[in-house]
């Protein structure tokens, strides 16, 4: 007798093969037979008649551990309720390991307020450690943020590292790949990433290529810059041959629509000459991001501190405005979702900000800028949905939030609609409006991006894999919105965890099962 049987479905099992009708019998946390299956008792069936079967989704771009919802809401709700059963963390340059000093842990106070927080590890292996302690409502795995190793050794310095430093960083790298690290990530448009030379990011690659592990670069500019940004990232992947995956690919803001073409072409390039390049984007035409990052580089370059000096110096104040309205940037329609001080803005736009403060929209966002904390997130319309949709549908892309995992009831501050609705939303596209066949859309959300990070027996529903399985309905959809984000998908009606039940009939069954992952070459 078998532990679990799911019936009468059609599987499309993550490999791109066709889908065809079968049952499946899972034993303990493996799946164990797939085929016929109807004379076979088990201790519970699932009857998916009428329904799909496929391997649960693998986050590769996931930002739980920032966000601290790791610790602040274990049950990952919000990714669960997706089908998302395995998250990669430690993305944009922002990990919470290793800490080589205290001064690491700046590199995420643009995401969460770590106000009074303890921490009781030093080393990537530690953290791991300490994570297994846990559990989870999914698989967590990470990459190191090379923002956290960097700051912990320099902490706000903005300068090029000395020799006896880039050794330091190289070793605490490795140990942390060691350790069961799947890779590095980067986070190169933020303050104290934005001036990393070329030769640091050589000498990371060739590392990441020796153990066989991701670089994720979280692009230099995804604007007007953006084909130079990609030109940096490929260079990587062409001289050193690492495992390149660039983080949330988009091209933001009407003037720059026009550089998507040469942008794919680019990349297209690349992989046909042998750069092992791939992307990862999200199904929605706006962007959730820190606000600071609208101001100069120069003017945050440094950290918050240096940034609030340049603020209350007049001079240098009218110089970061005058940047701020030369940009062809709606500002008066960004949407404010979150600060770390009580200010009475979240859910407004800067317009309203600005009516309320009797200012212009670019001294409203300065104002908040320099009032409201640490963490300053912020809602912009600046993206075309059709070309969304032609990067989601793009032979290269994988399917991932840029999100986090949240309870399903809310909290004060809002969060990207991403975080609740990614996989649904893609999977509604991809049924309605046929934008790649089925197969080859849910092999976009399993077995490529579990090949691309190096998991073993995920991603796929062949026999001896773990059991991270979701049965869902032809009527898939997600209805999260930026104003009213926290809401459950329709038509994901059964999630196993390594063979566990993590939802069911729609329901989430609070049943923590997910385990820690550890990469090894």
């Amino acid at each position: 007798m078998y532990s679990k049987i799911i019936k009468n479905g059609t599987i499309i099992d993550g490999t791109g093969k066709p889908a065809f009708k079968a049952d499946i019998a899972i034993e303990q946390e493996r799946i164990v037979q797939i085929g016929n299956l109807q004379k076979a008792n088990a201790q519970e069936i699932y009857d998916a008649t009428g329904k799909y079967v496929v391997p649960g989704f693998v986050d590769i771009q996931n930002h739980s551990d920032v966000y601290w919802t790791v610790f602040d809401n274990p049950s990952l709700d919000s990714l669960v309720a997706q089908g998302i059963t395995t998250a990669i963390i430690g993305n944009c340059g922002a990990s919470l390991a290793p800490l080589l000093s205290r001064d690491a842990l700046l590199s995420i106070q643009k995401w969460h307020n770590l106000e009074g927080v303890n921490f009781n590890w030093l080393t990537f292996e530690e953290y791991l450690n300490e994570l297994s302690k846990r559990s989870f409502g999914v698989n967590i795995g990470s990459l190191v943020g090379y923002s956290t190793l960097r700051r912990g050794l320099v902490k706000d310095e903005i300068r090029s590292l000395k020799p006896e430093e880039m050794v330091i960083l190289v070793h605490a790298l490795e140990k942390s790949l060691k350790a069961g690290a799947f890779g590095l990530s980067t986070g190169l448009s933020y303050a104290h990433e934005s001036g990393i030379a070329a030769d640091e990011l050589l000498t990371l690659s060739e590392s990441l290529k020796k153990h066989h592990a991701m670089l994720a670069v979280h692009l230099r500019s995804e604007a007007n810059e953006l084909l130079e940004s990609i030109t940096e990232a490929l260079n990587l992947a062409a001289n050193t041959g690492v495992n390149l995956k660039i983080s949330h690919l988009k091209v933001r803001n009407k003037e720059n629509w026009h550089l998507l073409d040469d942008a794919l072409h680019m990349l297209e390039t690349a992989f046909q000459k042998g750069s092992n390049v791939s992307f990862d984007v999200y199904p929605y035409d706006f962007v959730w991001q820190v606000l600071y990052t609208y101001l100069p580089k120069w003017s945050y370059e440094g950290g918050r501190e240096a940034m609030l000096r340049h603020l209350k110096d007049p001079i240098e104040r009218k110089k970061i405005k005058a940047h701020l309205q030369s940009k062809n940037i709606d500002y008066a329609s960004i949407y404010i979702a979150s600060t770390t001080m009580s200010l009475n803005v979240n859910g407004k736009t800067l317009a309203e900000i600005a009516q309320r403060q009797n200012e212009d929209v670019e001294d409203a966002l300065l104002n908040i800028v320099e009032k409201g904390g640490s963490e300053i997130l912020v809602f912009e319309r600046n993206l075309d949905q059709k070309q969304v949709e032609t990067l989601l549908a793009h032979a290269l892309g994988i399917i991932a939030t840029d999100g986090a995992g949240f309870p399903i009831k809310g909290r004060e501050s809002l969060v990207h609609p991403r975080c609740f609705g990614s996989m649904p939303k893609f999977l509604n596209l991809v049924l309605k409006n046929n934008l790649v066949g089925l197969e080859q859309a849910i092999s976009k959300m399993t077995s490529i991006p579990a090949k691309k990070i190096g998991l073993s027996h995920r991603g796929a529903l062949v026999v001896d894999n773990y059991a991270d399985i979701v049965v869902f309905d032809p009527k898939i959809d997600s209805y999260a919105s930026f104003s009213s984000p926290f809401q459950q998908p329709i038509g994901i009606d059964l999630v196993l965890v390594n063979g566990h039940k993590a939802l069911v009939n729609g329901e989430l069954t609070q049943k923590l099962a997910g385990r820690v992952l550890r990469k090894h070459a």
